[in-house]
């Protein structure tokens, strides 16, 4: 019997040995943050206020709080990476109370670093990460080596996120994180006027390019696209993922894009329970065109059946099965419309107008269908012709819900919604 004993608690013994060599040869242990958000995302679409305290602390908090976070900060797609890490320095450490705050001296000026021993070993010291903004296919020239394997810098970031070191963005920060194909630019007009392109054209800086190798893959199964409805490019997302769905390993169906001074909050990335909440100002758009059909008659292009949901402060989504829960600050609009009419407009995708109090265009009139008592449908033109498209919203009984916080008046009300149904087509 003592034999036995003994003999099961050296089993235990060289088990955990075993685990904690896996372990180290795997990165080391799971950081304190793990237990609670999992490999963590803060994915900002842009125009991030330094008072913004709540985007702020979230990330702080998820790379271990305040005292403790050290957070490693990589400005490859600024044009002034330096400067870049001055100003979000100062941010980290003298605002939000980060313990460290330390440059990851890799941009196209310094894409040697990418595989220096010493920057590995920063990046193996930090509990979270912020990329700033610019332009996101310099980070991914940056961290890619030429051959298209991922640099030892990046396989470094990639194991800290794995336990549990946040990954944070802003702007071009949050858009190079998907490891689906990544989106570098581009107007809705033309993106639906011409379609997507794989490689940029000097001659047409308009056109909705990607790159076909995706992102940085920090996140699964969505594009990401930023400044989204400020620049009112619903229509871009759209036609990206109506083009590039059955791309083999980088096409997907789902993408969403973050408004500016707002953060979709991941937390738990890479599993069944992998969600979503949105933080800050504005709100987060998600579209789904997995029962989208595009139609092959159209000189240009038209598509019906897109599905689209617009998440806001506090709300929250699971990644995978797209199961959303409004916050409970928001009550049902149904039966409790404002309006007995939805809105329309002739410049669907103009965007935010000068005036700071009103809603952007395409979400103005999105967010009336679920205000109006009488109307279950409206549409939005484009401003430019040839063609002229026009995008049709609807909102289906028993399908389409729309919640609200109410703030006294229609472009103060903190709106979300769900499963709207989206048409485009030519005029």
């Amino acid at each position: 019997m003592v034999i036995r004993t003994i003999f099961d608690i050296l089993s235990f013994f060289l088990c955990c040995l075993s685990i904690s060599k896996a372990v180290f040869l795997n990165g080391g242990f799971p950081l304190h943050q793990y237990t609670q958000y999992g490999r963590g995302l803060v994915l900002v679409g842009g125009g991030l206020e330094e008072n913004n305290t709540e985007i702020y602390n979230a990330i702080v908090d998820m790379a271990g709080g305040k005292g403790k976070a050290k957070i490693g900060i990589i400005n490859a797609a600024s044009s002034d990476p330096v400067g870049a890490f001055q100003y979000y320095r100062d941010i980290f450490l003298h605002r939000y109370g980060a313990l460290e705050a330390n440059r990851i001296a890799i941009d196209l000026n310094h894409t040697s670093g990418n595989s220096d021993a010493a920057i590995v070993a920063l990046v193996r010291q930090q509990t979270g990460f912020f990329f700033g903004g610019g332009d996101q296919q310099r980070v991914i020239e940056s961290f890619i080596l030429s051959n298209g394997k991922e640099s030892p810098v990046l396989v470094a970031l990639r194991e800290r996120f794995n336990l549990g070191a946040v990954i944070a963005g802003s702007s071009a920060g949050t858009a190079c994180q998907p490891a689906s194909v990544m989106i570098r630019g581009g107007v809705s007009w033309d993106a639906l006027r011409y379609g997507a392109y794989s490689k940029p054209s000097s001659s047409h800086p308009d056109d909705l390019v990607y790159n076909p190798n995706g992102g940085l893959a920090f996140l699964d199964n969505y594009v990401i696209d930023t400044h989204f409805s400020q620049r009112g490019r619903e229509g871009r997302l759209i036609r990206l993922l109506c083009d590039t769905h059955d791309l083999h390993g980088v096409g997907t169906s789902r993408g969403f894009g973050v408004d500016e001074n707002t953060a979709l909050v991941v937390t738990h990335a890479g599993t069944d329970n992998v969600k979503g909440k949105v933080i800050g100002q504005h709100g987060v758009f998600f579209a789904d065109v997995s029962k989208a059909v595009v139609d092959s008659r159209s000189h240009y292009f038209s598509v019906n059946g897109v599905r689209a949901h617009f998440l806001t402060h506090g709300d929250e989504i699971n990644l995978n099965t797209m199961d959303i829960t409004f916050s409970s600050a928001k009550t049902s609009m149904r039966g409790h419309e404002n309006y007995d009419h939805a809105l329309t407009t002739d410049d669907i995708f103009y965007g935010k107008s000068s005036n700071p109090n009103r809603k952007p265009e395409f979400t103005r009139v999105a967010t009336s269908i679920f205000d109006a008592r009488l109307d279950r449908s409206t549409f939005g033109d484009t401003y430019e012709s040839r063609p002229r498209f026009r995008v049709t919203m609807s909102r289906v009984d028993g399908e389409s819900e729309g919640w609200v916080e109410r703030k006294g008046t229609f472009h103060s009300d903190i709106t979300s919604y769900k499963n709207m149904h989206i048409e485009i087509k030519e005029k």
